[in-house]
């Protein structure tokens, strides 16, 4: 059941690491969409016009990363706070950009900020001050800046979601290899065990066909049992050896073909068991 439950939250982590992925990328295309660049150059053109000038040019946009573009221009002009938040409001809001960003009047001779605000998808966290305020005529750039939506997670975020993935990816496959691996029992429960038209007797190190009694080795009587428990599948040799011969020191390898062979011997009169090799992996018992 444990498994079960880690699987199913592994399941919902993976799909939403994957949200997260897309979401973030969906983002990025957003952002290079070419009528969101075109926005922004007529953001540079109207503060251009507010200012009279219909004449000088806007200089080619700047990407300074994924989420913020620089708008320069060939001249000087005035900045009017009022008009630059009216002006970046209505061209923002008819792109796919986020709708959450920060723009700053970034002066070129200094590098400084000299007047910005923040617009939010939420009206209550918009900050938009100093209106009415006239910046005088000089050379400035426009830093606008989106900040992902809240409903999106942050790139740390993605990581962290990310890594407790590959952490339950490792606990899955441990847990999952445990499982696989066949604990032979320590004290037999004196159940028959039936394999084709044998009854196996683990306790007893025995099996029976049609009441004639076949005696087996402890180590035989391993080897079938663990068979038992995985009819028709390859085990590795490797896990054969070690859940047979773990507690008995150095392995020989020889001494596993030589068992199998022993026990091949004695289910040879049941057409339908076989013992099959798949050579250099390991054995399996067939059911037919």
């Amino acid at each position: 059941m444990k498994q079960k439950y880690l699987f199913l939250l592994l399941s919902a982590l993976l799909v939403l690491f994957v949200a997260l992925l897309y979401a973030d990328f969906q983002q990025q295309l957003d952002n290079e969409n070419p009528k969101n660049q075109i926005l922004l150059r007529k953001i540079g053109d109207e503060l251009l016009r507010s200012s009279k000038d219909s004449t000088s040019k806007v200089l080619p946009i700047q990407k300074i990363s994924a989420n913020e573009f620089h708008i320069a221009f060939e001249n000087q002009l005035p900045i009017t706070p009022d008009s630059l938040v009216a002006i970046v409001q209505r061209n923002l809001n008819q792109s796919n950009f986020s709708k959450d960003y920060a723009v700053q009047v970034i002066a070129c001779s200094t590098k400084k900020v000299v007047y910005g605000f923040v617009h939010s998808a939420h009206a209550k966290e918009t900050v938009i001050s100093c209106l009415g305020r006239k910046l005088p005529m000089g050379c400035y750039t426009i830093a606008v800046q989106f900040i992902p939506q809240k409903t999106i997670f942050s790139r740390n975020k993605t990581i962290i979601i990310g890594s407790i993935i590959l952490v339950l990816l490792v606990l899955l496959f441990r847990i999952g290899y445990k499982k696989k691996t066949r604990t032979v029992p320590k004290s037999a429960t004196g159940e028959t065990l039936q394999i084709g038209k044998y009854d196996f007797h683990y306790e007893q190190h025995v099996v029976y066909y049609e009441g004639l009694k076949i005696p087996l080795t402890v180590k035989e009587s391993k080897l079938l049992y663990i068979f038992f428990t995985s009819p028709n599948v390859i085990i590795d040799r490797n896990e054969l050896q070690k859940e047979v011969w773990e507690n008995e020191g150095v392995i020989v390898t020889r001494s596993l073909d030589m068992f199998i062979s022993k026990l091949r011997k004695k289910l040879d009169k049941d057409p339908s068991v076989r013992i099959v090799n798949s050579h250099g992996v390991g054995y399996k018992l067939e059911v037919g």
